[in-house]
């Protein structure tokens, strides 16, 4: 379902639908926050900063825009300026993050294998590819990169994850 008729919703004050606007974006959000942040609890406090930031600015949104890229890039800014603002403040909660399994939301190790990447960017690159679908050119335009860097990285960074992995589960 496009995303443009919640949008024209929006711009005339009709929230009617945003419930099944959030459930259809909200991922994305959240996945985008937490791969910079590692922590669940921050990483929902952003999903909520960044729908209302969209919210507040929805009519910027031109027709036909990438309404999932563009409140990544309002997550993922968010993100940073939080994490850059409690850069020295340990989170330790060991959080699992929840993966969609045919449909269903289930716990799985995804977070814990993440961190087996030393680069936020690796990170971040391969959460928007494997856990939320973005194509490489969106990755690219997300995080404002040449599209040979992310998938340059993207490849770095799955080989080592492929090695790390199996280390993790032997």
């Amino acid at each position: 379902m496009k995303l443009d008729s919640f949008i024209e919703q929006f711009k005339i004050n009709d929230y009617r639908r945003f419930d099944e606007f959030y459930a259809l974006t909200s991922k994305n959000v959240y996945f985008t926050a937490l791969g910079i942040l590692k922590d669940k609890a921050l990483a929902e406090d952003i999903m909520q900063e960044t729908f209302v930031s969209f919210l507040e600015n929805v009519e910027n949104i031109r027709p036909n825009e990438n309404v999932n890229a563009y409140l990544s890039v309002i997550a993922r800014n968010k993100s940073i300026n939080l994490y850059n603002k409690n850069k020295r403040v340990e989170y330790g909660e060991d959080n699992l993050i929840k993966v969609k399994v045919d449909g269903n939301f289930d716990s799985g190790g995804v977070e814990e294998i993440l961190n087996l990447l030393p680069n936020a960017d690796d990170r971040e690159i391969i959460t928007y590819h494997v856990v939320l679908g973005y194509k490489f050119n969106e990755i690219a335009k997300i995080l404002n990169k040449p599209l040979g860097t992310v998938l340059w990285k993207y490849n770095r960074a799955m080989k080592l994850l492929q090695t790390r992995v199996g280390d993790l589960y032997e």
